[in-house]
């Protein structure tokens, strides 16, 4: 079997366990779900980044630590959401600049703080606003399938070809032409929620490229090809939350400001 067929194989049937835990009357299949892949991405990261056993252990002790506060409905958990506000948007870009992880002394922090600030993300927006969670999980997976096909129909110009070669301009755009097709679509079954549409897709869309970039350059400072193996075919489990990981908490955000579809 090829590597796409296995991609293409294993998509469906993590899409299928998807929506049945999702749609599901309750929510604990949800829950179980995304805290599996919240903990698989958190060993992948281990592996790939976090070196020192000292550091390992403050690692692992700080992510459980967070887990259950966020699962528990902790209040003050919602300074997760700031923080990763405020690393994705300054902190990443200037990561992916200058080709370094410049915080590498504090990642084992870090890196805890930005996998459960998507599992607080996922959580508020599954109980507060299923609707716009959705919407923006389907943004994400439709910008990662046409920047993947168009950037290797189309594909020249190279993005990032010192952190992602793959990667290509081509691919951004296409990512954003399918959307736009997309929102259109849905604002013509529902014409009073295009503006909001509009805005989740300007923000989700550049959001989870940078997230995409971001574990690309992990890897290769780490001299890996792929963050794991669970998933066949998409090189970890990393490689399917990296976009989700920079663009679900700045939905969060503008969610909890009244944000709604």
């Amino acid at each position: 079997m090829s590597v796409l067929s296995k991609r293409i194989l294993s998509a469906i049937i993590l899409f299928l366990i998807f929506l049945y835990s999702f749609f599901h009357q309750n929510y604990i299949f949800f829950v179980f779900f995304i805290s599996l892949f919240i903990f698989l991405a958190l060993y992948e990261l281990d592996k790939l980044a976090i070196n020192n056993k000292f550091e390992k252990v403050i690692y692992w002790l700080f992510s459980i630590i967070l887990y259950f506060l966020i699962f528990q409905k902790y209040e003050p958990t919602i300074y997760i959401i700031y923080f990763c506000l405020f690393f994705w948007l300054f902190i990443s870009p200037i990561a992916l600049y200058k080709k370094q992880i410049f915080f590498d002394s504090i990642k084992f922090i870090v890196y805890p703080l930005l996998i459960m600030g998507l599992f607080f993300s996922v959580l508020n927006l599954f109980m507060n606003n299923k609707s716009l969670l959705l919407l923006s999980f389907f943004i994400i997976w439709l910008s990662d399938i046409s920047a993947y096909f168009f950037g290797k129909k189309f594909g020249k110009k190279k993005l990032a070809p010192n952190i992602s070669p793959g990667k290509t301009l081509e691919g951004v755009y296409g990512a954003f032409l399918a959307n736009f097709f997309c929102i259109i679509f849905l604002s013509i079954l529902n014409p009073n929620n295009l503006y909001n549409y509009m805005l989740i897709m300007i923000i989700v869309v550049p959001l989870s490229i940078l997230g995409d970039l971001f574990e690309s350059l992990i890897k290769r400072l780490a001299n890996k090809k792929d963050s794991g193996f669970f998933l066949p075919g998409h090189g970890g489990v990393m490689d399917r939350i990296d976009s989700l990981s920079a663009a679900l908490p700045v939905i969060t955000f503008l969610s909890i400001q009244g944000l709604t579809i």
